[in-house]
Formats: structure tokens, sequence, C-alpha cells
């Protein structure tokens, strides 16, 4: 990751031609050069690591929707999202992140989420904890502490798409907690969960590059995940949305006192 970070997405950061950057199915949904030349690397080196894997990656996917199937086959299959922030790193800002999961079947293997920009690198592996590389040190992540009471709790919530109904019931029943801050990119997002700065998580789109990567991590923390409803989510199920908590009894709250 960190070599095609340097050789392919660096490189470009603040160096985009105006055709370097096209629109995908809108204004904010952008795919530049760097994002199409880091997956072929990245699918192209890991696919080697693991005889027998498969790819899914997100520019691949776009241009090939098929590609998914490979959830269902039982090999282990690399998912990658080249850069996760595309439209802040196409307007030269930091907030950005390549990420790559490991995953056979339902099961979570391993996860990377590195920042380009900083160098920080989180990893872990299922069994073995969540692991933070910066600054030339390795750091085991411990499970951060996570408040009792739901008033207390700090949560990321995405809002685009929302009607202003909504926006306003979630205003109202957001004075629960301590405060609902929007999300960035999973890549950003995911990194705060794991320190603690955030507590949960609200998506309305499970995309599995952006969140395969980062559950893969939570999850070595002790948090757990579902769809909206409370059912579970899987690798390639992107419908229903995604709610990360560091509890089950978290979770039911969370999914009380903002999705019922």
């Amino acid at each position: 990751m960190r070599e095609v970070a340097a050789e392919e997405i660096m490189p470009r950061w603040r160096n985009l031609a105006g055709g370097d950057v096209v629109e995908k199915t809108g204004p904010s949904d952008v795919v530049t050069v760097a994002d199409r030349a880091a997956e072929v690397q990245l699918a192209r080196r890991l696919a080697e690591i693991i005889a027998g894997s498969r790819v899914i990656g997100e520019e691949g996917v776009h241009a090939d929707p098929s590609v998914t199937k490979h959830f269902a086959s039982g090999d282990p299959v690399w998912v990658i999202d080249p850069i996760d922030g595309t439209s802040a790193f196409a307007k030269g800002e930091t907030a950005f992140a390549v990420m790559v999961a490991l995953v056979r079947g339902e099961e979570l293997v391993a996860g990377w989420i590195l920042a380009p920009v900083s160098g920080e690198l989180h990893m872990g592996e299922r069994g073995s904890g969540a692991w933070r590389v910066r600054h030339g040190g390795v750091e085991r992540l411990p499970r951060p502490a996570v408040p009792t009471l739901s008033k207390e709790l700090i949560g990321l919530l995405g809002r685009r798409h929302m009607s202003d109904a909504r926006r306003g019931e979630i205003k109202s029943r957001g004075e629960a907690f301590a405060a609902l801050q929007n999300v960035s990119c999973a890549g950003l997002d995911y990194p705060r969960l794991l320190s603690g700065s955030a507590h949960f998580a609200i998506y309305n789109k499970s995309e599995p590059w952006d969140h395969l990567p980062g559950l893969a991590l939570a999850s070595e923390l002790g948090f757990v995940f579902s769809k909206h409803d409370g059912s579970p989510y899987r690798p390639g199920d992107n419908a229903g949305g995604l709610v990360i908590a560091p509890s089950e009894d978290a979770a039911a709250d969370i999914r009380r006192l903002l999705l019922t």
C-alpha cells in the first residue's frame, strides 16, 4: 500500500490536470487517474500474495458490477478502495485514505487503512488485534473507553440525501447523545472509532470497499455492526445501511433513539 501510494497517488496529489478528474454518477462522485492507476497496481500486487485470491475494487465494480460475485466464491477476496475521499484528494485536501480488506465468505480476515499524507497506518487481523503504525513506531490499540450512558456518546451520522423533515427529526432525536457529527470519509471515520474520539457511526450507504477494511479493525476492538434494522450486514450486501456500535446494547439503544 505504501509503495503504490508513493508511486501512483502522492505524485498526483495537488498535481492533477483538468482531464484527470471525471464524474461517475454526479459532481459529488468523481474518479481520478490516481484512483484508477492505484487500483490496478494494488489488484496486481495483492493477487500475487495469495494464490487463487480474487479482487474486488471500487473502480472495477463501477466498470463491471458482476465482479461482486466473487464474495460468494469462497475464495479469499481482496477488497480495494484505492482512494477513499476522492473529492478531497482532487481538491488538494488531506482527508483521504487508501483502504484494503481481505475477506473469505462472510469472514473479515484482515483490514488496512493508510493515510498517505501523514503515513499513519491502521491494520488488523482476525484474532490478532488492531494496530497503529505512526512516527516510526507500532502500537497495539486498546479497546477504547466508551461511556455507558447514551447522553455521553459521540456519534458520526451520514446526512447526505436526507429530506429536510428527516434532518429536523434527527436534530431533535440527537439531543439524546452528547453530539452527532457528520461522517467524513470512512478512511477517517474508522480511525476515530478506534481511538475513542467517536463512539458509534451510522451510514446510509454500505459499499464493501468503504466499510470492510474498517469493520475488520473495529471488530478486533469489540465493535459490533448491523444494518439499520438490526439484521446482519454481509460483504456485498449493500442495502439497508450500516450501524457500528461499541456493544450490542449500545447498538439497540442507537437504533431505538435514531432509526425507529
